[in-house]
């Protein structure tokens, strides 16, 4: 549910009112009241008539977010705001915490997590309406990344790949949709290979002793090849 903060203008003006009008009149002659009762009443009117518009800014004002995972890559993952915000509103701010230690500003960010899991991401917007008005809210999801068993794989070759973690430090570790050990090759920036191995599901590749820095970590079954850029970190 959004939150609302409404403006105290038309309180600071009822006692306004009441202060050089209202309690004037009550003063000079009681044959008044009427008149006084009137304008309570079109000012307590006027309150509630606002307070009702704030409920139903309220009710328009909600967090939601899609979530989808890259096709190509099941740490890649794409996030976007899918919630209601009132019409006529301006200044949109929102915050994404991905539940791995990284925040973004972004209104649809991209997020790479470095292994797969499951991470609980939180959003949250504010949103300046005007007329004295302003709304937030926020919201909480469950996100499963690195995922890939359950696809189906009718040809038995190789269509989904990917490695964790990334960034690296010492062992980079391999999945894909085959059941069967793939050959991995590793090659600096220059194109020059500085790794040539198999490796199956959940298998471990030292790449300690290779200098920091950016790779391309390609996997292939024979057939297809897939290309995945590593970030080593010294």
């Amino acid at each position: 549910m959004g939150k609302v903060y409404i403006n105290s203008i038309l309180v600071v003006l009822y006692h306004r009112i009441h202060l050089l009008v209202i309690k004037p009149i009550v003063m000079k002659k009681s044959i008044h009241f009427l008149r006084t009762k009137i304008l309570f009443i079109v000012v307590c009117s006027l309150l509630i008539s606002f307070n009702a518009s704030a409920f139903e800014i309220e009710d328009s004002c909600r967090a939601s977010m899609l979530v989808n995972t890259d096709i190509n890559d099941p740490l890649l993952v794409h996030f976007s705001f899918n919630g209601n915000v009132p019409g006529g509103s301006f200044q949109f701010l929102g915050a994404w915490d991905f539940g791995d230690g990284n925040i973004s500003g972004d209104s649809c960010p991209n997020h790479q997590y470095a292994q797969p899991g499951s991470y609980l991401v939180c959003f949250t917007f504010s949103i300046c309406i005007g007329g004295g008005l302003s709304c937030h809210d926020d919201t909480c999801m469950l996100v499963t990344v690195g995922n890939i068993s359950g696809i189906d794989n009718m040809d038995g070759n190789l269509n989904s790949f990917y490695f964790y973690p990334n960034p690296v430090k010492s062992s980079i570790y391999f999945r894909s949709d085959v059941n069967a050990a793939l050959e991995i090759k590793i090659k600096d920036v220059a194109g020059h290979e500085v790794y040539n191995g198999y490796a199956s599901n959940d298998e471990a590749i030292d790449v300690s002793s290779l200098a920091g820095g950016i790779y391309m970590v390609e996997a292939t079954d024979g057939k297809k090849i897939i290309q995945r850029k590593m970030i080593l970190q010294k």
